[in-house]
């Protein structure tokens, strides 16, 4: 019998493991022996029930030295008790954490994955200076650091965030033939529609995001505010989990204190967001940072209207498509981004098509994964960091 290499891939937060990791570890299991880890979550079920191992620590998401400490001394005795040949983590916590435990460990192999970087223009002095010793350990720490565009590549190299031998751009993308709209998909759009309460007359306007500020949705709720009267059709559906132990969640009441209560209709996670796309007329996705947004690469192949802020992430599933982008943090530029959309639905359904055509030439997750397991195995096989030197996806 082969024997496969032992990988562990640890994330902090169980949704993101369902959610965006799940679909490289039905393939990569093909290739290695995969334990995840996670904190414990309802998330980690469907994790359970696709067959793979599945081993809890405890952590928070946010800043926490004491229980970050022994969350590192947890993880250092699983990797010790495991003897994992590689260790893969994701998003700045877990990569923080668990390269050093791996190191600690001697675990013989680490790659950190960078989903985005968490740099913005409003962003405090103090916190650029912790997010800047904590990324350069990170990346100080792994053999490599896997990067989801070449803008947040460029930045981290010329920034003195990670070695420019050290960060490879690996792309990003989607299940291609899962995101595709067929019958059923719409049947389900409108039996969602139906069950929110919105009417076929609707246009109703998705967005979907951790319920934190720099998701956006304070300058949507202002914007929608403004226009409800002029657009007496318009309804918006916010996909908008709170994860345990985020930082910086938005009250609850944000939708009443706007005077959205009758616009606004909010769910929480979700396994399955085909439903919520599919009964969808636009896509607005307002976030400030992202490394290469899934939920718009997800809604350009379902045919889905797309308007969202002009951020690299968005700018390479979008292209230049000036109309369709506007200033993160920015709720004027959003309201006229909106307008837009609402008063163009004809161009916007065309461009529409264009973007869907984009992301299948681009953005396919079956090219991903073989790029990330090629990865894995010419680190496991040994060759030293300059052979990924120039690789880019």
């Amino acid at each position: 019998m082969t024997h496969l290499p032992r990988v562990a891939h640890f994330a902090v937060a169980p949704e993101f493991v369902d959610r965006i990791l799940l679909h490289d570890l039905r393939r990569l299991r093909a290739y290695e022996d995969i334990t995840v880890i996670s904190t414990e979550g309802a998330a980690l079920e469907g994790v359970r029930r696709d067959g793979f191992r599945v081993l809890t620590v405890h952590a928070h998401r946010k800043l926490s030295p004491l229980t970050d400490i022994r969350t590192v001394v947890q993880l250092w005795r699983l990797f010790r008790r495991e003897r994992f040949d590689l260790v893969h983590t994701y998003t700045p916590k877990a990569g923080l954490l668990g390269q050093l435990a791996a190191l600690l460990a001697h675990v013989p192999h680490r790659i950190h994955g960078c989903r985005g970087l968490l740099y913005t223009d409003d962003l405090p002095s103090w916190k650029r200076f912790i997010f800047r010793i904590t990324d350069r350990l990170t990346s100080g720490v792994a053999d490599l650091t896997l990067y989801l565009s070449e803008a947040d590549r460029g930045y981290a190299v010329t920034g003195g965030l990670c070695a420019a031998q050290r960060a490879i751009c690996i792309g990003s993308g989607i299940d291609l033939a899962r995101y595709v709209p067929t019958d059923d998909t719409r049947r389900a759009g409108r039996a969602l529609r139906e069950q929110l309460g919105f009417r076929p007359e609707h246009t109703v306007v998705l967005s979907v995001g951790r319920f934190v500020a720099d998701k956006g949705y304070r300058e949507t709720a202002a914007a929608v505010q403004r226009i409800r009267g002029e657009y007496p059709g318009l309804r918006c559906l916010w996909v908008a989990p709170v994860l345990s132990g985020e930082d910086g969640v938005l009250p609850a009441s944000l939708a009443t204190a706007h005077g959205l209560d009758a616009i606004v209709r909010v769910l929480g996670y979700t396994e399955d967001l085909l439903p919520a796309l599919a009964a969808a007329d636009v896509l607005l996705h307002p976030s400030y940072r992202e490394g290469v947004p899934r939920v718009v690469m997800e809604a350009a192949a379902m045919g889905v209207p797309v308007i969202a802020s002009d951020i690299p992430g968005c700018r390479s599933v979008l292209g230049d498509a000036t109309d369709q982008l506007f200033s993160p943090r920015d709720a004027a530029a959003l309201e006229v981004a909106l307008r837009w959309a609402l008063d163009h639905p004809e161009e916007l359904a065309r461009r529409a098509d264009s973007a869907a055509i984009r992301v299948r030439a681009r953005f396919d997750q079956e090219a991903l994964s073989t790029r990330v397991w090629h990865i894995h195995e010419s680190l496991l096989a040994g060759l030293p960091a300059t052979h990924f030197a120039a690789r880019t996806a």
